[in-house]
């Protein structure tokens, strides 16, 4: 350390969104750090979030949308409180990012676009004169004399691991930082793909592919896409994590989808009970375009596997009616796999949180580690949440060395 006025000197490793905050707020105290980044590019996945738009925030956040297998939530929602929405909104705004809201309270900067974010931050970053040390990975670290030695030469006295997840690889992601924290002999909670596209083996998919809807599954209800190799859309993320957990223990995981959730089977059924009246010489291949879109019409329709002689909507009985509103509130598919560690948002699993102190994101291995971001065994919802606890882990880290001058 300084021995003037006992600053420490910090490595930063990564330079995502919770290592050049945690960058930002510790320039903010006045604490020097180097940020090693082994990409050649800075804020690759950051650019890519939310397509190209950065979902920053949530105006919602609550632990219920964050999974771990640690059970401390009063620890984790200390780190929450600590940096809330609204302390959230008041940093990116210093920086010069206004955000506008969408749908369950999701944020974005005001530009739509992910460039703004990372340009913010990147600047402000360079306005402190933080050294950002590109195309230089981490090689070896070892902690010797009350030091840090980075790739064998550079000397620090705090590290700060903000590597994130194995995720996007293409983006950037790595698993750099799991083999860090074994080194100094954390646990790593198996990581799983997580907020990822799902595949499945149903048939006739190229009926509906390029079909987008509101839609309901396992109880939770947002866009849904289908495509060629399964479904996708934020609904089918936010439940991936439990299916990726699933898969790993049984080779196919049925869903269901409720494609009408705004009804109820009852006005379900009395809406195509109605329909058979008004529209009786209709073929039953066109009978439902005008509520679902007509590939989905002809895919329902398909699944339901009507007797062949149902040419017409005035041929359906009860049964059928039946059978039809059955398939649109459970349309079923089967999962065999999910699009995995390439195109997964985020990872479930990482580093143990039993092994640290959630109060100041320290190692309860190694003096003078913390580990924030996505590294952690921490995953949120689709929303910004997962963003969110890059910034909140990083402000508790940076706020934590803070207090550890002149003690």
């Amino acid at each position: 350390m300084n021995k003037q006025n006992n600053t420490p000197h910090v490595a930063i490793i990564g330079a995502g969104a919770s290592g050049l905050a945690v960058s930002i707020f510790l320039s903010q105290y006045n604490i020097p750090s180097t940020i090693f980044e082994k990409n050649n590019k800075i804020g690759k996945k950051l650019l890519a979030t939310g397509n190209g738009k950065c979902n920053v925030t949530n105006k919602n956040i609550s632990l219920e949308n964050y999974h771990t297998t640690y059970s401390g939530t009063k620890e984790l929602k200390k780190i929450f409180n600590i940096f809330n929405f609204d302390k959230c909104k008041n940093f990116f705004s210093n920086l010069g990012v206004e955000f506008l809201y969408r749908e369950n309270g999701r944020a974005y900067p005001m530009s739509s676009s992910s460039s703004s974010i990372v340009d913010a931050l990147v600047f402000e970053v360079e306005q402190s004169k933080t050294p950002i040390l590109t195309n230089t990975p981490v090689e070896s670290i070892e902690y010797k004399n009350s030091n840090f030695i980075i790739n064998q030469n550079k000397k620090f006295d705090i590290v700060i691991l903000a590597s994130g997840s194995g995720a996007m690889p293409k983006l950037g992601g790595t698993d750099s930082g799991y083999t860090i924290s074994e080194q100094f002999n954390h646990s790593i909670i198996p990581p799983q793909p997580s907020l990822v596209q799902l595949i499945t083996n149903n048939k006739n998919l190229d009926l509906i592919s390029g079909v987008k809807l509101t839609g309901m599954v396992n109880n939770h209800t947002g866009d849904i896409l289908f495509t060629k190799y399964g479904v996708s859309g934020s609904a089918i993320l936010d439940i991936s994590r439990e299916i990726a957990i699933e898969l790993q223990s049984n080779a196919h995981v049925p869903i269901t989808i409720d494609i009408a959730p705004e009804f109820t089977r009852e006005k379900l059924k009395s809406l195509l009970q109605q329909r058979i009246k008004t529209l009786n010489t209709r073929k039953v291949s066109l009978w439902l375009d005008g509520i679902f879109n007509k590939k989905l019409s002809q895919y329902i329709i398909s699944e339901a596997k009507l007797p062949s002689h149902i040419q017409y909507a005035n041929q359906l009985g009860t049964k059928e009616i039946n059978k039809i509103v059955h398939l649109i509130k459970n349309l079923p598919f089967t999962i065999t796999d999910t699009k995995g560690f390439d195109h997964c948002e985020v990872c479930s699993g990482g580093v143990n949180l039993e092994e640290i102190n959630l109060n100041t994101m320290e190692s309860k291995k190694q003096k003078g580690l913390y580990i924030v971001g996505e590294v952690l065994d921490i995953d949120g919802d689709c929303g910004g949440y997962n963003l969110h606890f890059a910034w909140a882990s990083a402000f508790a880290a940076a706020t934590a060395i803070k207090s550890t001058i002149n003690q």
